[in-house]
């Protein structure tokens, strides 16, 4: 009898077999591995359950790329709109909502110490949709508990019908349903659920993915690489995108800002020109902060008047002023209360350092600790450059 129903269409009871899941996963995984190019338009929404309410979060997210350098990248919900793409040889950044644009022509590079290495990786806002929209799925094929075919059924995109899979299958407590292509095995319908503990009790978390629009290969048109903002944008000298992590600005022209430092004197880094600026994020409550603090004094006196170094704090100026007194500290710490700073130049982990060169421009950039070598060599390249 079981043999006779496995004759059936999938729709039957052997739409359940693993190993037909298995496989579907498997050509859904080479579908997205073997692509040139391609170009989604996603809608997601993401709903948080607690206490019986719900939370409801609805984004755009479109993603093309072509190659290992060309892409248009594009996250918009109610809370942000963010923009980046590069033709290959400049990358553009925008936030259309607030009418500002940057372009960098020098690629990001991040220092590749030991202890660089072993720091977290950082994110762009590419690598992030990236993520959502095809490595989740690399990742779900090699990791899937249990798949199960479950059956056919239509999914509609653009007034068309399209036969798809369902899969249904876990990792760990985490539940997922994929509505995969037919024909091309690409995920046109992604649904998540998973139960986390919030500290205020147990939510119930649910991600969908919708697609609205994909071409690939060929059908991706070139013009998705160029980028021309609207006249009424402004150009502004740095952007740090939201959904863009622990990311190396190394490259890019330093924001300027003007803030006081504990002493009372302003400080505006666009005056600073000519000169080569190390900028240190810290806080007295920071341990590893503490910690090099000795060697960055050293460092300051040693280079005297050459270099300007410049520490950057975000607490109430009370701690901060007994803490610079009670250790003797002489470099100049300027107050930034709102963090307004901290957000211009994405900081989200202490301590963070920049070298700024004579023309602005960003030459390094540490996050977390560095050794005082490091600090003394980085600062020693910049003076060196003509």
């Amino acid at each position: 009898m079981r043999a006779l129903l496995c004759l059936l269409p999938l729709t039957a009871l052997c739409a359940s077999d693993q190993t037909d899941a298995q496989q579907v996963l498997a050509s859904m995984s080479k579908a997205y591995t073997d692509l040139k190019a391609i170009h989604l338009v996603v809608m997601q929404t993401n709903r948080v359950s607690l206490g019986g309410r719900s939370g409801v979060t609805v984004s755009e997210l479109d993603l093309a790329i072509k190659g290992a350098t060309l892409y248009r990248v594009r996250a918009h919900d109610e809370q942000r709109d963010a923009l980046a793409l590069s033709d290959g040889e400049t990358t553009w950044k925008a936030l259309p909502k607030k009418k500002q644009w940057t372009q960098v022509t020098a690629a990001s590079v991040s220092d590749s110490s030991e202890e660089d290495a072993q720091a977290p990786k950082s994110k762009d806002l590419r690598t992030a949709v990236r993520d959502e929209l095809i490595t989740r799925f690399l990742m779900l094929a090699r990791k899937a508990e249990s798949p199960t075919l479950v059956k056919e059924e239509n999914y509609k995109l653009d007034g068309e019908k399209i036969p798809c899979y369902l899969i249904r299958a876990r990792t760990g407590q985490v539940k997922h349903e994929l509505w995969i292509d037919k024909q091309r095995y690409f995920v046109l319908q992604y649904r998540v659920t998973e139960k986390k503990d919030l500290g205020r009790g147990e939510a119930e978390i649910e991600d969908l993915l919708k697609l609205k629009r994909i071409e690939v290969n060929g059908e991706v048109s070139a013009s998705l690489f160029r980028f021309e903002p609207d006249k009424s944008w402004s150009e502004v000298e740095m952007l740090v995108l939201p959904g863009e992590e622990r990311m190396m600005l190394t490259g890019e022209r330093a924001s300027s800002f003007a803030l006081k430092s504990t002493a009372g004197e302003s400080f505006e880094l666009a005056s600073l020109r000519g000169k080569v600026v190390v900028l240190d994020f810290w806080a007295t409550w920071c341990g590893p902060c503490r910690a090099e603090m000795p060697s960055v004094e050293k460092l300051r006196a040693e280079f005297g008047e050459k270099v300007q170094f410049l520490g950057v704090n975000d607490e109430e100026p009370g701690p901060v002023k007994t803490y610079i007194k009670d250790h003797k500290l002489q470099m100049a710490t300027l107050l930034d209360s709102k963090r307004d700073v901290h957000r211009q130049y994405g900081i989200r982990a202490i301590p963070t350092m920049f070298v700024i060169d004579k023309e602005g421009v960003i030459r390094s950039h540490f996050i977390g600790s560095r050794s005082e070598g490091q600090l003394k060599k980085a600062i020693q390249s910049v003076m060196e450059t003509k």
